[in-house]
């Protein structure tokens, strides 16, 4: 899964904090960048991540609206199998990421996580 470009991020952010799909002049404007993108910029990179099935596209007069069809945490989650896909030892990579970059509250739900997920596997 490759990461967003800048202005991907940027209007994907705006789309999943919104929480509803929006014309292209509601991303912009929720976007608060100095300078700000021109629209047609705007337009044609929520296009592409349309086309790239990251929005969806609902006619709305003579406009569109584009939703998120997937959640920030499923992109989130898609990047981390990634920088663990280039891991030469996942399990090293794994035991510093919890060490270093985990909160201890964070931790204790991975170990519920996990639980759950080898409950269902033993279940299977």
């Amino acid at each position: 899964m490759p990461q967003f470009g800048e202005l991907e991020a940027a209007i994907m952010d705006a789309v999943w904090e919104a929480g509803e799909p929006l014309r292209v002049r509601e991303v912009l404007d929720r976007l608060g960048r100095d300078p700000e993108p021109a629209y047609n910029t705007v337009h044609t990179v929520t296009e592409i991540l349309y086309r790239k099935g990251w929005l969806s596209k609902e006619k709305d007069g003579r406009a569109y609206k584009y939703g998120a069809t997937r959640t920030r945490e499923t992109y989130v989650a898609g990047l981390m199998g990634e920088a663990l896909s280039a891991a030469g030892n996942r399990s090293a990579t794994l035991a510093r990421f919890v060490q270093e970059v985990m909160q201890p509250g964070e931790a204790e739900e991975l170990q519920r996580l996990l639980g759950e997920a080898a409950a269902r596997e033993s279940s299977k």
